[in-house]
């Protein structure tokens, strides 16, 4: 993490949005960089925006890498029709309630009833200790398990119910796809505002998977 040693008009210390998609497995791992929280309080605000220009299938588990501490409030929102209306694919936060006015939920509180259901998740919002918990996930594979079963073993029976069932193929179709970052990670304490330059995003990787 670069702190006071970034500056997006020399290559070596720049920290830009193509390097969400580069190809990983290199050391130093490469990873976007947004501003510092320098104007604390007013709100860290960032939007990612990726848009296909065509229709996608998801197929698997949208993974977000964090460099940075994951972030403590953040938003999933999807497009169908190019980026001219989004609906909120999941809420993430250290504390639902207080940010989203939402019960916390996790994706094994859904059944094939509630499925469509938005939720405000706490699992992916809180210091990290392991490096696998630098990952945000949206779990498109735990959905599938509700019709396939836990090792997605009846993969007919959750294409038939995409074949007939067009809310529940929308849900798993997307055209775009926004991060909506609001506020980063604090370690659960007080802001420093002597501080600020510590407080920002930082994303490794961004892995969508369709078809």
């Amino acid at each position: 993490m670069c702190n006071n040693e970034c500056d997006a008009t020399t290559e070596e210390l720049a920290h830009p949005p193509e390097l969400m998609f580069d190809v990983e497995g290199r050391n130093p791992t490469t990873f976007w960089q947004s501003t510092s929280w320098k104007k604390y309080p007013k709100a860290l605000l960032v939007n990612i925006t990726i848009s296909w220009n065509k229709t996608i299938e998801l197929t698997d588990d949208i993974v977000l890498t964090f460099e940075s501490g994951r972030p403590e409030q953040m938003v999933l929102e999807k497009s169908l029709d190019y980026g001219r209306t989004w609906q909120p694919y999941q809420f993430y936060a250290t504390d639902c309630l207080d940010a989203f006015t939402m019960e916390p939920k996790t994706v094994q509180d859904l059944t094939q009833h509630t499925l469509l259901d938005i939720i405000c998740t706490e699992d992916y919002s809180r210091g990290y200790v392991w490096k696998y918990d630098k990952n945000v996930r949206f779990e498109i594979k735990d959905r599938f398990a509700l019709f396939a079963g836990p090792r997605l073993h009846n993969m007919a029976s959750l294409y038939g119910q995409l074949d007939t069932t067009k809310n529940l193929r929308d849900f798993f179709t997307i055209t775009d796809l926004r991060i909506r970052l609001l506020r980063p990670a604090t370690g659960a304490t007080m802001v420093d505002e002597n501080n600020l330059s510590r407080y920002f995003y930082a994303i490794s990787d961004i892995k969508v998977q369709g078809r």
